[in-house]
């Protein structure tokens, strides 16, 4: 269904020879070249399907939308026929030798928060939609919070909240390449009952070897079990070194366990949840006491974050505030942001002549108050320039009202009004939210309007 695309891909990135690795996360193909000279930008911008092409280091970004999952599917086939000489667009053969240019920080940093947390974010959005359906039917009364149907139904919503290590420590062994049995063996240690049992009894500290220990809770945790597999995969790499290959699958578990569990649990663990905490509470000063003008500037700037790939640097935050406090501030600016995209694709279904560039908006329109912005972002706003700026003004707006009145998120999910049950919690929390949507949509789309654009007509394919 998708090999033209995938054809036209590999022939302006240097074939599947040149791909050192493949991934996706919600809408993008995500692809580590080996020698990015090879790339051809501007011809991979024309194909048929692809909304955006973004070039960070050695990783190029294809923005595909919705369908990026099913176009992976067939990209990983498609490039192992390729690479065991089936038919497909023949591969370029790279040298070898070939330098691949140097990460920035910055971008090694994000490219390694989105690995570990994109593959998660599915089953997060999923247990976060039932938990606000669940609100929503407490609220209008079809459904008790005293009731055993409700318990179960909690239960099975917070399930993925309460074991969230076992889900990082899965992803992050998978970006740190290590064992991933290890890793979930590591953060079940750090979980376990026994602890959490002395806790409960009033117990706070414990001695290993004379090294005092602090008992945290770690269920729903983020940054804790994060840095501790980090950590581990280091041991893991060291011991493996240095291990004769007939012990190899006995010993190097066994050592790595044995030094990374209880040094995570003594110093690790303790000061990443003092980091949580203090990041958390910093977030929570910044809207508390901020209000309009941090939700202007964040409004103003997550389409940018977005552009660059860089709002993936605040899925930690928004994990870690949901499973501490219940709720988030940023998802409702974030959303207004979304929506101001919308409104601008809509102003630009308004105000243009061109059938084509009307049928793209009136489409992109949709996607994005259904949370996916990318066509909106990369098919019209960004392409015609002004638009794109006026989204950046709608997201402004919609985003200080958001701040201004305190709105939270009580569920993880793309913020949009398909979504609005996310919003459900406190009195009127949800109106809040719905209202800073429809501000941003129209403030967007207004501005858009009678700023105008100079017509940039879509190609007909």
């Amino acid at each position: 269904m998708y090999k033209d695309l995938i054809a036209s891909v590999l022939n302006h990135i240097g074939g599947s020879s040149n791909i050192a690795e493949s991934t996706h996360c919600m809408t993008r193909l995500r692809l580590e070249i080996i020698d990015v000279s090879k790339v051809n930008k501007p011809e991979l911008e024309k194909i048929k399907g692809v909304l955006g092409v973004i070039k960070n280091g050695s990783q190029v970004q294809i923005v595909i939308g919705p369908n990026v999952s099913n176009v992976y599917k067939e990209f990983v086939e498609y490039t192992s026929d390729s690479a065991n000489g089936g038919s497909s667009a023949a591969p370029v053969k790279s040298d070898t030798n070939t330098e691949r240019p140097k990460e920035k920080t910055l971008t090694k940093v994000m490219n390694t928060i989105a690995g570990i947390f994109n593959p998660i974010v599915p089953a997060l959005a999923g247990a976060g939609l039932i938990k606000a359906i669940l609100a929503l039917l407490v609220s209008v009364k079809v459904l008790s919070n005293q009731s055993e149907t409700y318990l179960i139904l909690n239960t099975i919503s917070d399930g993925v909240f309460t074991f969230l290590p076992f889900l990082l420590a899965i992803s992050s062994a998978k970006i740190f390449k290590m064992n991933t049995y290890v890793a979930v063996a590591i953060a079940a240690a750090m979980l376990h009952p026994t602890f959490l049992n002395f806790l409960t009894e009033g117990t706070t500290q414990l001695h290993f070897l004379g090294a005092p220990m602090n008992l945290i809770k770690y269920n729903g945790s983020v940054l804790p079990i994060v840095l501790t597999i980090w950590f581990a995969s280091y041991i893991e790499r060291f011991v493996d070194r240095f291990t004769p290959s007939a012990l190899k699958i006995i010993i190097v578990p066994a050592v790595t366990i044995l030094i990374a569990t209880p040094i995570s649990l003594i110093a690790i663990g303790p000061v990443a949840q003092f980091l949580g905490n203090n990041i958390a509470g910093f977030i929570s000063i910044l809207f508390d006491k901020g209000g309009i003008f941090a939700g202007l500037i964040y409004g103003a700037l997550y389409s940018v974050l977005v552009v660059t790939g860089m709002q993936h640097g605040m899925v930690p935050v928004l994990i870690d505030g949901i499973s501490r406090v219940g709720y988030n501030f940023i998802s409702p600016v974030s959303g207004s942001a979304n929506m101001a995209q919308a409104g601008a694709a809509f102003g630009v279904w308004l105000k243009s002549k061109d059938k084509n560039t009307k049928t793209v908006a009136a489409s992109a329109t949709i996607s994005a108050m259904s949370g996916v912005t990318e066509p909106a972002i990369y098919g019209v706003n960004l392409r015609l320039k002004k638009p794109f700026l006026a989204a950046l003004i709608g997201g402004a707006v919609g985003g200080s009202f958001a701040a201004f009145f305190g709105a939270k998120s009580y569920a993880m999910g793309g913020p949009s009004f398909l979504t609005l049950p996310m919003f459900i919690g406190e009195p009127g929390n949800v109106w809040l939210v719905a209202a800073a949507f429809v501000i941003a949509f129209i403030t967007a789309a207004i501005t858009t309007f009678i700023v105008g654009f100079e017509e940039n007509p879509v190609e007909d394919n």
